[in-house]
């Protein structure tokens, strides 16, 4: 009995251990300003995921107009991909909007998240991603281009698509969505006080 006891004990003390190294809250302690001198903001997630939906519906059109409009917050999204094998089609998408159309990447991960079903099923297929490529406000040719970039193999899409999926398994964010706000934790990214606290303890006066 006390053998087992003496195993259930080595147990959960590895258990601790890997909990604790999962999901560090202050791997961003150092990267807390743009270069330009905004608050960063860094949000980890996946198009999939219905709880970073939930962010990107009832959370960031405030931010978006009371702060990353006014120049005041810098908006990063590292997109996961690890909510199954169609989620880094989406991924690449979206960078190969960064790339080519910036301005309009706000758009199009809106557009993404507003396909999200409520099934855990396989949905972000190159026919959904193409027609929300289609709905974007720019040319024609730079629509083309945005296509050809995400589904061309080790290309920057895919190469940016990979970096944030290596990203998040050497931070151990293991969450979505995981938030920083001037390197520091979003403790409950579904309220916006706690953005608001965080962005007006960094923002330089």
């Amino acid at each position: 009995m006390k053998k087992y006891l003496s195993i259930l004990l080595l147990i959960s003390v590895a258990m601790l251990i890997v909990v604790g190294c999962s999901n560090k809250d202050d791997v961003h302690k150092d990267d807390q300003y743009s270069k330009d001198g905004k608050v960063k903001m860094i949000v980890y997630g996946d198009f999939k995921c219905p709880y970073c939906k939930k962010v990107e519906t009832k959370i960031m059109p405030k931010i978006e107009q009371q702060y990353i409009d006014k120049g005041l917050v810098d908006y990063q999204f590292i997109n996961m991909a690890f909510l199954g094998s169609d989620s880094i089609i989406g991924s690449r998408a979206g960078h190969a909007v960064q790339l080519i159309a910036p301005k309009h990447y706000s758009d199009f991960q809106k557009a993404m998240y507003a396909q999200q079903p409520k099934s855990e099923d396989n949905w972000i297929t190159e026919k959904v991603v193409d027609n929300q490529i289609d709905t974007l406000d720019i040319t024609n040719n730079k629509k083309e281009q945005i296509k050809k970039s995400y589904k061309t193999k080790n290309s920057k899409a895919w190469q940016a698509a990979n970096k944030d999926k290596k990203l998040s398994e050497e931070r151990h964010i293991e969450t979505a969505p995981t938030v920083f706000i001037g390197g520091e934790k979003v403790e409950d990214p579904y309220k916006f006080k706690n953005y608001k606290q965080l962005i007006e303890k960094y923002s330089k006066k």
